[in-house]
C-alpha cells in the first residue's frame, strides 16, 4: 500500500471535516479534497467508517511527531510544560486542526472505537505527566491523581483558548499557577 497516497487521502478527510464536519465525509468529498478519484479512495478505504477511524489514528500519531519535546526526559520541566500546553498554540493558530480534533471527540460518543482511541491517547498523556510529576515534584503524594487533574485543567484551558474565551498567554498562566501550587 502506498503510504504517501493513503496519507494524502486522510489529509483530505481532515479538510472535509474542517469545512463541513463529519457528516460531510464521503468518498466523493474526500476524493475531491485530496485531488484523487473516488476509485482511488475506495482502493484504500471501502467505507466511510474506515476513512474516519484511520484519519483519527493518523492525527494522533502526527501530534506526537509534531511535539517531540513532549517525549523529553521526565525530570525536565520543559517536558512537563510541553505535555500540558502543547495544544494551546494550535488552538489559536490551527483552528481547523482543533475543530477536526473536537469532531473526533464528538464522534467518540457514537463510535466506541474512536472513543477507545482517544481514551488511550489521553491515558498516555496522563501517564507521561504523572512520570514528570514523580521525577520533578517528590512532595506530591499521588502523582497519578495530580496528573489527571492537570490534564483535565489543560483540556479545559485549551478548549477556552480555542473558543476565544481565554487568550493563549492567560491559559498558559492558569496551568503555570497550577504547577506552582504543586511545588
Amino acid at each position: 500500500m502506498d503510504q504517501g497516497r493513503r496519507e494524502e487521502i486522510l489529509a483530505g478527510v481532515w479538510q472535509v471535516i474542517a469545512t463541513g464536519g463529519l457528516a460531510a465525509v464521503s468518498v466523493r468529498s474526500v476524493a475531491k479534497a485530496a485531488g484523487v478519484s473516488p476509485g482511488r479512495v475506495q482502493h484504500y478505504f471501502t467505507v466511510k467508517t474506515e476513512l474516519v477511524r484511520a484519519s483519527a489514528e493518523l492525527m494522533l500519531r502526527g501530534a506526537t511527531d509534531r511535539h517531540p519535546e513532549a517525549l523529553g526526559p521526565s525530570d525536565d520541566p520543559a517536558t512537563l510544560k510541553s505535555l500540558l500546553m502543547h495544544t494551546f498554540g494550535p488552538a489559536v493558530s490551527s483552528r481547523a486542526g482543533m475543530s477536526v480534533y473536537y469532531s473526533y471527540v464528538a464522534a467518540g460518543v457514537s463510535d466506541p472505537w474512536i472513543a477507545d482511541l482517544l481514551a488511550e491517547a489521553k491515558k498516555g498523556l496522563v501517564d507521561a505527566v504523572a512520570a514528570c510529576l514523580a521525577a520533578q515534584c517528590p512532595q506530591v503524594a499521588d502523582p497519578d491523581s495530580a496528573a489527571r487533574e492537570l490534564v483535565l485543567l489543560s483540556d479545559g484551558v485549551a478548549q477556552a483558548v480555542f473558543l476565544g474565551a481565554l487568550k493563549e498567554g492567560d491559559g498558559r498562566a492558569v496551568v503555570e499557577e497550577a504547577l506552582h501550587r504543586l511545588g
